[in-house]
């Protein structure tokens, strides 16, 4: 199990800091699907920002259900912003969704760390 969670760490890994980093710097599809969306250009440095942080915290011990957990909601918010605004294609989007919740899942120990227990 260990192992197929560093597999899958290091695949999501890959994979956000790629977009992430795709949307900082403005690339060409990612400036026309926020065309399409329809909010302008300001949402996209923020959520590469955001990916692209967490995509490093996936490695920081104590931090990694957090940064898992940061990148579920932002996928979540982008599938859901596609299917609404959009018809453009968002299928590998539900496999970084799975992927996400399943670090989630695994690295839960870390998010109940943050949350206040009375």
């Amino acid at each position: 199990m260990t192992t197929l969670i560093l597999i899958l760490r290091i695949a999501l890994t890959v994979a956000f800091l790629y977009f992430g980093l795709r949307k900082i710097f403005g690339g060409k599809e990612d400036v026309k699907v926020y065309d399409a969306l329809g909010f302008g250009q300001w949402p996209r440095p923020i959520t590469g920002s955001v990916e692209t942080i967490c995509a490093i915290g996936l490695w920081v011990p104590g931090l990694q259900g957090i940064a898992a957990l940061g990148l579920l909601a932002t996928v979540i918010v982008g599938t859901t912003a596609l299917t609404l605004f959009t018809r453009l294609p968002r299928a590998h989007m539900f496999a970084l969704i799975a992927g996400s919740a399943v670090l989630v899942w695994f690295d839960a120990a870390d998010i109940l760390r943050f949350l206040p227990l009375a």
